[in-house]
């Protein structure tokens, strides 16, 4: 018997059994498990979240990190109340911390209290992973891509969450938090018909990922 892999393995099942017992308040639901899949796949050593909350999807992101044994994950967060933010006056990042804590993670991330734009300067200038899940109006959601956009490295994925929330306007969850102004949808559209490779998966309100440049990587060498 590998006993240090029985450790390990343990370890692991220990730190998942954790996260399952945090009330995150979070409507990423399983797709959570998307992000720290892709990560434990990917070894990045740069991810940027852009909106933390309570700390879901930066738990799961920073297990997958802690696991890789390599990596740091920015997370970028005003945390205050806001048109996107809970009704609940909270300081979450309090809370995120807390999280972070119970999950064994801190080491691994980085808290930015600051709106995307503020923490510009903040931002590593290579990114290999990038979440986005913070103002979802179109202006703020634009905003989030085009100063991500050009940090992405070769290879890098911009996961986007909440892609296919008017596909799913019959949910009793959408009558009960439709905004006039959402616009996630719409960005991802345009970014469709503008030849970035897109997949979405139909659950938690649309789960899409994106990869640079238009058209995708070529799948055999460059010539010359």
């Amino acid at each position: 018997m590998n006993l240090r892999l029985l450790k390990h393995e343990l370890h692991v099942a220990w730190r998942r059994y954790r996260l399952r017992t945090i009330e995150f308040n979070s409507g990423l639901g399983d797709a959570g498990w998307l992000l720290h899949g892709l990560v434990r796949t990917m070894k990045p050593e740069t991810c940027v979240e852009i909106g933390s909350a309570r700390g879901h999807s930066t738990c799961l992101l920073g297990l997958a990190l802690k696991l890789n044994l390599r990596g740091r994950l920015w997370a970028v967060d005003p945390h205050f109340q806001n048109a996107w933010s809970d009704k609940v006056a909270e300081d979450t990042q309090a809370t995120l911390s807390s999280n972070l804590a119970a999950a064994g993670v801190t080491d691994y991330v980085t808290i930015v209290r600051k709106t995307t734009r503020d923490a510009e300067s903040s931002l590593p200038i290579r990114i290999d992973f990038a979440f986005i899940d913070g103002d979802h109006s179109y202006e703020g959601v634009k905003t989030d891509w085009e100063i991500l956009k050009p940090r992405m490295a070769p290879f890098g994925v911009v996961v986007f969450h909440d892609t296919l929330w008017d596909r799913n306007r019959d949910e009793e969850l959408y009558k009960s938090y439709r905004r006039e102004n959402m616009g996630v949808p719409k960005l991802l559209e345009e970014l469709r018909l503008e030849g970035y490779p897109i997949v979405t998966i139909n659950q938690n309100w649309g789960i899409s990922m994106l990869q640079l440049p238009k058209g995708g990587e070529s799948f055999l060498p460059s010539k010359g």
